[in-house]
């Protein structure tokens, strides 16, 4: 399963990567224009751009706990000064946030994986019985560590920041790679956990997955941000991630490779639910917050704001991004024919009747608040005249839009014809 997870991450972060690098061309451009030359050489940002991307890749691809440690921080220090970009007193305070905070988790998972490298030696001796405590001393260092990258709760306080005051590109890039390079990282650790501690580290999962998912539901409520929203929404959704994997962990019986280790089934019906559901989830989450981001920050340039009661009206003066907007809200909620639709209703299907109410609960608050929002924003008339945009902001986001539509259509086809055959009964 890891193998197929690596080599999903390397493909995703490497369309977004492109994505985002196309989108930065028209959008830098832009917002030179509208703000002035208070900001980063371009130079430097394409230099930091195209070096974030490598940090991740390095990160998914070392081959040592060790080198990714190196990779996961590296990560931290190309990518800070973009968060600057703008170099305005809110965009420095939120790199340095980053930079704090992020420093402070790598640390934490610095410590874990000497405690969790320390306990294989204690296996290798022998001492079997004695390593379990270090590894589990090791595991709770690395969750909290590496999940301050990922955004879980209650590590997540830098991510707001980053999120809102980036360029929209480097946002999208933040949301849609970053936090998937970080979990990844978590995945690797709990793969080497032994079978004697494996309770005790979904436990640990499956609390900070859902405290998660709680948190950026409380916080979406009074939002007056839309970019902070966004930011929120992809706390609760490395949340849900986390629940799905911890959960194919718990339910998912064990793996079955074939075709000379080029594939992987599980056992049983759940376990290849909730293993398609993982790696779909990430992927669409990916993409559709990608959308978001980049429509989001065109907003803010046609508009000059991020309040959300300011961007009123949307369905009437910019409507091609109202479409967006609008529809990109649909499908980060989970509304058919969103392909996360497929991927939480895999989940709630297959977890315990305690955590589907819960889950269900906290999902329906997510909802509400952010279609609230939505509506708010596309509907009525508009408060502030917004600044034409050029064409070719749209060109990204509208490829994005397409293949979600296109993806989530043919997988809400596929599951109702397996449901009418049977196949999931």
């Amino acid at each position: 399963m890891i193998d197929s997870l690596q080599i999903l991450l390397i493909v995703l972060t490497s369309v977004l990567f492109v994505a985002d690098l196309v989108q930065s061309v028209f959008y830098i451009r832009e917002a030179d224009r509208r703000e002035g030359d208070d900001h980063m050489p371009h130079w430097v940002y394409y230099l930091c751009f195209c070096a974030f991307f490598g940090a991740m890749d390095f990160a998914l691809l070392a081959p040592s706990l060790p080198l990714m440690w190196v990779a996961v921080e590296l990560t931290t220090l190309v990518s800070a000064p973009l968060i600057a970009y703008h170099r305005s007193r809110g965009a420095l305070e939120a790199m340095w946030k980053y930079l704090l905070i992020c420093s402070i988790g790598i640390g934490l998972a610095l410590f874990g994986t000497m405690l969790v490298m320390h306990a294989q030696e204690l296996v290798e001796q022998g001492a079997v019985e004695g390593s379990r405590m270090w590894f589990k001393i090791g595991f709770v260092f690395v969750l909290a560590g590496y999940g301050t990258k990922t955004g879980l709760a209650p590590f997540h306080t830098w991510l707001p920041d980053a999120h809102s005051e980036a360029p929209a590109p480097v946002s999208a890039l933040l949301s849609g790679a970053l936090l998937n390079c970080s979990f990844f990282a978590i995945v690797r650790f709990r793969d080497i956990m032994p079978d004697g501690i494996a309770g005790f580290c979904d436990t640990a999962m499956l609390t900070f997955g859902i405290l998660s998912l709680a948190v950026a539901a409380v916080f979406m409520v009074r939002q007056t941000d839309y970019k902070r929203l966004l930011a929120y929404s992809s706390i609760e959704h490395m949340g849900l991630i986390v629940v799905l994997f911890t959960l194919l962990q718990m339910y998912g019986g064990s793996e079955i490779v074939f075709g000379d280790g080029k594939g992987v089934v599980f056992e049983n019906l759940t376990g290849d639910i909730l293993f398609s559901a993982l790696l779909g989830h990430i992927v669409f989450h990916s993409l559709t917050k990608t959308l978001l981001f980049q429509t989001a920050g065109n907003l803010l340039l046609a508009f000059g704001t991020r309040a959300i009661a300011a961007v009123q009206g949307l369905g009437v003066s910019m409507k091609l991004h109202a479409v967006l907007w609008i529809a990109g809200i649909v499908f980060i909620c989970g509304m058919p024919p969103s392909v996360l639709f497929l991927t939480e209703l895999g989940l709630v299907v297959s977890a315990p009747i305690w955590m589907s109410a819960i889950v269900l609960f906290l999902l329906f608050c997510v909802f509400a608040a952010m279609m609230k929002i939505g509506l708010a924003m596309t509907m009525g008339e508009p408060v502030v005249k917004p600044e034409p945009l050029p064409k070719r902001m749209l060109i990204v986001p509208y490829v994005i839009f397409t293949l979600l539509i296109a993806a989530g259509l043919f997988g809400c086809t596929v599951m109702a014809l397996a449901i009418q055959t049977g196949e999931l009964s």
